[in-house]
């Protein structure tokens, strides 16, 4: 786990300049560009614009060339070097030097105009255009005093450059005692272009402990064109890499929700291993949330605990509510359910084991109510809802041959419609792997506790609960060559119940009688056969050489028919056939080999079956990298399928002889373009079934576009010899293509741009359009966004939009380069809609 460290930007790199206090430098030869060391972009070596981060205008290059480093030579060891035009003595102990004073030792170096060196109280007193020099550091006073003794100085009407951190600033006065403490009265820094400054931090007290790695500002001020904007009275940060308890950059926004927000993060450096941030946020439009997280990382385990509280939502604002209550349709109580409501949130994420054998996981979240995400964390601007919550812990133990566990699951959807009945408390497992030569040995044992959990809001007559036990014992030869494999398997499955009726709402119908078993099992022997070639060429195409490979695969999968009644009809209610965790696997591609058409273990398949395919592969001859790669394969039945999720409920595909057909196509085009195809198309019935395609581009300037299609069949057949009913939606198929963008245009300006569109519904689900400039100073973003924001718990559909469920907005991030962000909205946004953005934030 990464320990937080509050950052206060450059304000850390203002201890390379303090420590420097006192020493010697130079000033800037004749024929510098500036005296501060800048050169505009345009006069800068090509090897210097290279290293320059995308946007700026310049950089700071010191016109002194140090001597002495890297010598293996102490500073302590290397001469001092003194020259000036006229000197004198004044007293037993004074020497006065005056007129171009220049004072060197190896990478240091000062020029003054007059010094007098006093021997008896080992001090030096400067005056009169002063220049304090060396590696990455320049220093302008007025006057100074060094004591060499206990090196304390004290600076008068400062001006400082740090090259390396890109900050220059100024200080009224500059003090510094020893090597522990250094102040700064009335001082400022920026990291903008020297005569173009766009922002600086001002404070009217900077203290820095070197010792203790702690830093204070008293009054400090944020400053944009030099008109005040955000005031602190007192601030703490950490000096280098610590951390220190004290007030973090606080962040504002704006949401249509939830009106004006401030929030202010408060940091407590509790230990080095502990650490926790209390966040306080002012919400215009619901209220005070007080939130918090506290982290601790040891050598055992990571965990972080997370939480907020509302006491009092005033209900914040929804346009759709608005106008409901307009029109009639609900009354405020009724538009706003959660107002006057508490309103909380807490999460729990540990990990404990990673370098031992006991392996712990706890990943638990719990809302107040299902609309909280919605409301209070201003999901609004995410392009997807999160779509469930979840409590997760499990403890596992990995012995040489066996892995045992157990786990706890219980999930939380947001839509209370999909809500599933069930959780699992506990999920117990025993897996054991045996391997002698190429022999395998395979046990797997799983045993469930399977009961209701209280988010469940539907009729619980017809649900049973109880105890499941699945095992899954195989033995393999895995024979491989460098030419290919084959893999033989046999095994047998079984599945046995311990039920009961769930509790039931006395106020409705009572369950059926019990009179089917309530201890249902299944033995089902499964055989299976796995092989594959692997036949290679070499060739050359443009003079680069490549390998290409052609890999058939087969895999024959045999799995006895077991009658599943007794499992269909639990304790004789023929509308309970059980399905605690069972779902159907969309088939596609990935699932040519597999040996289970579902997730969970409620089923065990009855296959008599034989997957085919074959894959190519263009291969760099010089370094492997995958160039292009296309692979198809089907699945033939020679016996369609008995077992289903629901008795006479077989999915219509898999009544066929052959599957659908299945595709998959990679390439890398260039260095700039990357493609990604799928496709499942029913020869059957001749259409296509699902298809999807990704291009990428991304190139050295920063340019990244993806392009992203999607479509997966939905279509209700009209039944024959009817006509259309004009009031039912045939086609609610998933046909969307989504476009999105970051392109740089020059080298401070970008636009970001996405349009994604839904043909079947003919509807926009999210367009935004905005501008980026950005230079070594700051970066500011605007953006304008048209997006649908459903609410959770309605079960929306795109079928039922209307206008009043699109939400538009501006917004608006403001960076500055070395200090932090006012917000990062756009920036979140981008990361989840332009694919690579993040990689190249990240590189930034």
């Amino acid at each position: 786990m990464a320990v937080k460290t509050p950052k206060f930007g450059p304000l850390k790199a203002l201890v390379a300049l303090m420590a420097a206090v006192g020493t010697s430098a130079q000033a800037a030869p004749e024929g510098a560009s500036h005296r501060l060391d800048w050169v505009p972009l345009e006069e800068l070596p090509p090897e210097a614009v290279d290293a320059l981060p995308r946007g700026c205008c310049g950089a700071y290059i010191s016109p002194y060339q140090t001597v002495g480093n890297g010598t293996g030579i102490s500073l302590g060891e290397i001469p001092i070097q003194v020259e000036a035009n006229r000197s004198s003595a004044s007293g037993e102990n004074i020497m006065l030097l005056e007129e171009d004073v220049v004072i060197s030792q190896g990478p240091r170096l000062l020029k003054t105009d007059r010094a007098w060196i006093n021997q008896t109280q080992k001090t030096i007193e400067l005056d009169g255009n002063i220049t304090l020099r060396e590696d990455g550091l320049l220093i302008y006073a007025d006057s100074a005093k060094v004591n060499t003794a206990n090196k304390d100085a004290n600076l008068r009407e400062a001006e400082f450059v740090l090259h390396q951190a890109r900050i220059h600033g100024e200080a009224k006065k500059l003090d510094k005692f020893g090597d522990r403490l250094i102040r700064l009265t009335d001082g400022s820094f920026t990291t903008c272009e020297p005569d173009d400054e766009f922002w600086k931090i001002r404070a009217s007290e900077l203290e820095i402990d070197n010792v203790d790695n702690m830093g204070t500002a008293r009054h400090a001020r944020l400053e944009i064109k030099d008109i005040p904007v955000l005031y602190v009275p007192y601030l703490i940060f950490p000096v280098g890499d610590e951390r220190q308890s004290g007030l973090l950059f606080p962040t504002f926004s704006t949401s249509q929700r939830n009106g004006f927000e401030y929030s202010q993060p408060i940091y407590w450096n509790i230990a080095p291993q502990m650490d926790a941030t209390f966040t306080p946020t002012y919400m215009q439009r619901r209220g005070m949330l007080w939130g918090g997280e506290f982290r601790h990382l040891n050598s055992f385990f990571e965990t972080e605990i997370a939480g907020a509280y509302l006491a009092d939502d005033e209900g914040g604002y929804d346009r759709q509510a608005e106008n409901d209550i307009a029109t009639g349709e609900l009354t405020p109580e009724e538009a706003y359910p959660h107002k006057g409501d508490e309103r909380w949130m807490i999460r729990v994420d540990q990990s404990g084991g990673k370098t031992s054998r006991l392996k712990t996981r706890i990943n638990y979240t719990e809302i107040s109510d299902v609309d909280y995400l919605r409301d209070i964390t201003t999901s609004d601007i995410d392009i997807e809802h999160q779509s469930n919550v979840e409590k997760f812990g499990e403890i596992s133990y990995a012995a040489d041959a066996w892995r045992l566990g157990a786990y706890a699951r219980e999930t939380r959807y947001l839509n209370e419609i999909q809500q599933k009945p069930y959780k699992e408390l506990p999920h117990v497992f025993a897996l054991g792997q045996y391997r002698l030569g190429d022999w395998q040995i395979t046990l797997d044992n799983q045993y469930t506790e399977f009961d209701l959990t209280r988010y469940y809001k539907r009729p619980t007559q017809r649900l049973v609960v109880g105890s499941r036990l699945n095992t899954d014992y195989n033995l393999a030869w895995d024979k491989r060559w460098r030419w290919g494999f084959v893999t033989p398997k046999v095994g047998v499955k079984t599945l046995s119940y311990d039920l009961q009726q769930a509790d039931y709402d006395p106020s409705g119908p009572e369950p059926l009688p019990a009179t089917n078993t309530s201890s249902p099992s299944l033995v089902v022997p499964q055989a299976s056969l796995d092989m594959g070639l692997f036949f290679e060429r070499f060739g050359n195409l443009g003079g680069n050489d490549y390998i290409q490979t052609l890999e058939p695969r087969a895999l024959y999968f045999y799995s006895d028919y077991e009658d599943h009644s007794d499992i269909y009809h639990p304790l004789n209610d023929v509308n309970a056939p059980i399905e605690f965790d069972a779902r159907y696997i969309k088939f596609d591609y990935n699932q040519l080999f597999r040996t289970t058409r579902y997730t969970g273990y409620d089923r065990i398949d009855d296959a008599n079956q034989l997957a085919l395919g074959v894959t190519s592969r263009f291969l760099s001859a010089r370094t492997g990298e995958e160039y292009f790669s296309v692979g198809v394969g089907q699945i033939h039945r020679f016996k369609a399928p008995k077992v289903a999720l629901r008795p006479n409920n077989q999915p219509v595909e898999e009544t066929y002889e052959w599957s659908e057909f299945a595709g998959r196509v990679t390439a890398r085009v260039s260095d700039r373009f990357n493609f990604t195809g799928d496709i499942l198309y029913n020869q059957n019935e001749d259409y296509m079934s699902s298809s999807s395609a990704v291009l990428e581009y991304a190139d050295e300037d920063n340019r990244l576009v993806s392009l992203t299609y999607r479509y997966m069949r939905r279509v209700t057949d009209i039944p024959e010899g009817q006509e259309p009913n004009p009031d039912v939606i045939y086609d609610r198929s998933m046909d969307q293509v989504d476009l999105a963008a970051y392109l740089p245009v020059s080298n401070n300006w970008s636009i970001m741009a996405r349009a994604n569109y839904d043909f079947t519904f003919d509807m926009e689900l999210d367009t935004y359009a905005g501008l980026e400039y950005s230079d070594c100073c700051y970066r500011v973003r605007v953006m304008w966004r048209k997006w649908l924001n459903f609410d959770y718990n309605t079960g929306n559909t795109l079928e039922t939009v209307d206008s009043n469920d699109y939400d538009y907005g501006w917004m608006v991030d403001l960076q500055f380069k070395g200090l932090g962000s006012i917000s990062d909205r756009i920036g979140s946004l981008l990361g989840k809609t332009v694919l690579g953005y993040e990689q190249r934030e990240d590189n930034f």
